[in-house]
């Protein structure tokens, strides 16, 4: 349980990484079925 934790936040940490914060949260949105322009 606790490595699929560790695996995770380690994945999460390098797609912030390499698309930046910003994008990485308009994505999540978008995942979630939340409207973009709504969270622009």
């Amino acid at each position: 349980m606790i490595s699929a934790l560790i695996d995770g936040f380690l994945f999460s940490l390098s797609l912030i990484l390499a698309i930046g914060a910003q994008n990485a949260f308009v994505l999540r949105q978008g995942m979630m079925g939340k409207h973009i322009s709504g969270s622009v």
